[in-house]
């Protein structure tokens, strides 16, 4: 009998606060055909004329025993930055430009089978300021892992898989 994935949440499903960068984000239950292991690392900014180039990378280890197809540049965006004027909320996506100005190219993209880690590589313009949060949109709308761009205070160290 193949296995039937479960239906989506019917309700938003969100911490009570932020991740940090560096944090281990598990979605799914431990068993489970899908369970994921997301990770934001290596957040930089740099100037680019009158903008920013943000790159970061974006770990995701599937630790489940089903394939999780993802295709990172199309679900994580950043959503919060703060320039000279104040914190500004929005959405601001990796596009080809950005990811070519950061010499990001032949990424792969190919189903991630359980048991691997794929590190994927991002990139997305600013405007001049710095990323105060970013989101890994789960399923295309209101479920979400929101990172801040800095590193855990509380506690530090890694977490069994």
């Amino acid at each position: 009998v193949p296995a039937v994935p479960p239906p989506p949440t019917p309700w938003p499903s969100t911490p009570p606060q932020d991740f940090y960068v560096g944090d281990a984000v598990f979605v799914g239950q431990q068993g489970a055909l899908l369970r994921l292991r997301f990770r934001l690392q290596n957040v930089q900014t740099q100037p680019a004329g009158s903008r920013n180039l943000v790159t970061w990378r974006l770990e995701i280890r599937n630790l489940g025993s089903a394939t999780y197809e993802t295709i990172p540049v199309a679900l994580m965006v950043i959503t919060r930055i703060t320039t000279a004027s104040g914190e500004q909320t929005g959405t601001w996506q990796t596009s080809e430009v950005a990811m070519e100005a950061a010499g990001f190219t032949s990424e792969n993209y190919d189903p991630l089978a359980p048991g691997s880690t794929r590190t994927y590589r991002l990139a997305a313009y600013i405007p001049a300021g710095s990323v105060n949060q970013f989101a890994y949109l789960l399923d295309g709308g209101s479920n979400r892992i929101t990172w801040v761009n800095t590193t855990n205070p509380y506690c530090s160290g890694d977490v069994a898989d």
